[in-house]
C-alpha cells in the first residue's frame, strides 16, 4: 500500500455494512432506527431495495451478454481549453485519450458512454447528467495537470472529498424525502466513496507501473464533476502538460495509446474483483 495515499476514515455505516453483509447490514440499521422511532420503520425494512448494494450496472450486448457501462468523461472542450502546454492545450489531449480508452474497452465487451465525442464545451453538471442516464458501473474523467513553478510531474488519482459527497447526500434525500431516504443515501455514499478509492488505487498503480509515471497517490478532492454520480466515479490527472519533458510526451500518439491502456487495465482489474460491502 502506497504510504502517500491520503484515506479517509471509514465511517461507522460502512463498518458495520462490511461486518453483516450489506443487505444484512443495512436491514439491521432499519431495524435499530425502526426500534428508536416505535417501529416507525418496521414495516419499510423488507421493502429495502437490492440496488443499493453497488453492483456494476449491465445492459445487453452482442447475442444478448450482458455489458457493463464505462462513461468516460474528456475533460474541458470547446472554449473551455483547459491548461496549456507547449504543444497542445489540455481539452486536446483529453479527448486524445478517451477515444483511444474507449476503443480498447469497446474491444474487451464494455459498452462506452463518453460525455463527449468533439470538441464541444459542456457544463459540469451536464457531464454529470450525462454520465448517470447510462446507469455506469465506473465514472472517469480525464485530465492532465499544471503547476505553478512547471517543474512537477507524475499521474494521481482523485475522489469526491467526503465531505462534498455528504452535502450531496445530503441534497438528494431531501429531494427525495423522509428519514429512510436520508438513512439509504448515506449508506450508499459511503460504499460508493470506499469503490471509487478502490477504482483509483488501481487505474493509479496500472498508470505508474505500465507508464513508469511518478506515483503521486490518490488523494481526495472538490470536485462538481464527481459530486452526484451515482457510480463510484475518479478523476485521473495522466500528468503535468506544462512540464518540460513529460507536457511534450502527452502530445504524441504512442504515449496516448499507452495511457489509454495503462487506464483500461486499471478498470478491468477493477471490474474483475467483486464490490467490497
Amino acid at each position: 500500500m502506497r504510504k502517500n495515499v491520503d484515506r479517509y476514515p471509514t465511517p461507522v455505516l460502512p463498518r458495520l455494512l462490511h461486518a453483516q453483509g450489506c443487505h444484512r447490514g443495512l436491514c439491521g440499521l432499519l431495524r435499530i432506527a425502526g426500534f428508536l422511532c416505535g417501529g416507525l420503520l418496521g414495516g419499510i425494512v423488507a421493502a429495502v431495495p437490492a440496488a443499493w448494494a453497488l453492483t456494476p450496472t449491465v445492459s445487453p450486448g452482442p447475442g444478448g451478454g450482458p455489458r457493463k457501462v464505462v462513461v468516460i468523461d474528456a475533460g474541458h472542450g470547446g472554449a473551455n481549453l483547459g491548461a496549456q502546454g507547449q504543444a497542445l492545450y489540455e481539452k486536446q489531449v483529453t479527448l486524445a485519450v478517451a477515444q483511444r480508452l474507449g476503443r480498447i474497452l469497446d474491444a474487451q465487451g464494455y459498452r462506452v458512454v463518453m460525455t463527449r465525442k468533439d470538441d464541444r464545451y459542456l457544463t459540469l453538471r451536464e457531464r454529470v447528467r450525462r454520465g448517470n442516464a447510462a446507469s455506469p458501473a465506473v465514472f472517469l474523467s480525464l485530465h492532465a495537470n499544471a503547476s505553478p513553478d512547471h517543474s512537477q510531474r507524475g499521474v494521481e488519482a482523485f475522489v469526491l472529498d467526503p465531505s462534498v459527497a455528504e452535502v450531496e447526500a445530503r441534497r438528494l434525500s431531501r429531494r427525495a424525502g423522509g428519514p429512510v431516504a436520508a438513512l439509504l443515501s448515506d449508506v450508499r455514499s459511503s460504499l460508493l466513496l470506499r469503490e471509487s478509492m478502490r477504482l483509483g488505487e488501481l487505474v493509479e498503480d496500472s498508470l505508474v507501473s505500465l507508464r513508469g509515471s511518478v506515483d503521486r497517490g490518490v488523494r481526495q478532492g472538490d470536485y462538481d464533476v464527481l459530486a452526484g454520480v451515482n457510480a463510484p466515479a475518479i478523476l485521473v490527472e495522466m500528468g503535468f502538460i506544462d512540464h518540460v519533458i513529460e507536457g511534450p510526451l502527452l502530445a504524441e500518439p504512442a504515449v496516448q495509446d499507452n495511457l489509454a491502456a495503462a487506464i483500461a487495465e486499471g478498470i478491468g482489474r477493477y471490474m474483475a474483483e467483486p464490490v467490497q460491502h
